[in-house]
């Protein structure tokens, strides 16, 4: 059942007093995507979409969306419609219900695994939803926060419906941060996505080495719109010295996070 009855909302259903052991099966060696094969990417990037600005969306919602995150979540209200049912995975303060919301869809669970405005107590690496239940799963800057991603993306995997989306992101070249585990390269956001249904469409850079040095590094966040400016000169600067695909491949190697697009392609037996 994707609703929990409204009496129950604000439950916790992390089960935290009770381990539980998982098997998942692996085929070794792998070979992880390239630095040299991201030429693929950026699609929602190179589109000229009309979208509201990263800063307003923060002032009117309290969240950050990026462009590609938009143009997908359109994509979604589009081809699937208001009634689309949307998990908002480590939902924070509920600022991207509140810009959903804003823009038609109404069938949206808000989950987190501590955060006290979240609807519902949960834990990615075991979701207390029903295989096939939603048609999106929503989660910003979250995927350097689960503590085992394999089982993290099987479990995502699982809860979506088959053509479901996956909008995710997470950390490359940040501070470690709060309880965060792991950080990602497109490498292993492939690897993630591979060991599932998921097909990654799409991977863009969520911010550059410039803001996210100066922010993590040097402490100076308060600066972020500056150094944003001085990251969008320096990718100008290196298309002109280099080539417009040469500042692409760098801005993948060096990006300070990574935004992902994924679509589940086969159905998934319940457990």
């Amino acid at each position: 059942m994707i609703e929990i009855a409204e009496g129950r909302k604000g439950a916790d259903f992390r089960c935290l007093d009770i381990p539980q052991d998982v098997t998942m099966t692996f085929a070794i060696p792998q070979e992880p995507l390239t630095s040299v094969t991201v030429d693929k990417f950026g699609i929602a990037t190179e589109i000229d979409f009309p979208h509201m600005p990263r800063e307003k969306i923060r002032k009117l919602y309290g969240t950050k969306m990026q462009k590609e995150v938009h143009y997908y979540i359109d994509a979604l209200l589009k081809n699937v419609g208001s009634d689309a049912t949307i998990l908002d995975l480590g939902c924070g303060n509920g600022g991207n219900k509140r810009y959903l919301e804003s823009i038609g869809f109404h069938n949206i669970i808000s989950v987190d695994f501590m955060a006290p405005g979240a609807e519902f107590l949960v834990d990615v690496h075991r979701l207390p939803f029903a295989s096939e239940s939603f048609d999106l799963i929503l989660t910003t800057a979250t995927l350097e926060h689960f503590y085992n991603p394999f089982i993290a993306f099987k479990e995502m995997n699982r809860v979506l419906r088959t053509g479901g989306m996956l909008i995710a992101s997470g950390s490359f070249w940040e501070s470690w941060h709060g309880n965060s585990c792991f950080h990602f390269t497109p490498g292993g956001i492939d690897l993630l996505c591979r060991s599932t249904d998921l097909k990654l469409s799409d991977l863009w850079s969520g911010w550059g080495f410039i803001p996210s040095i100066s922010s993590h590094a040097f402490g100076l966040a308060r600066l972020k719109r500056f150094t944003y400016f001085l990251q969008r000169i320096f990718d100008f600067g290196y298309s002109l010295r280099y080539s417009r695909e040469a500042a692409k491949k760098h801005r993948f190697k060096t990006s300070g996070s990574f935004g992902l697009f994924a679509v589940k392609t086969k159905g998934t037996l319940p457990p």
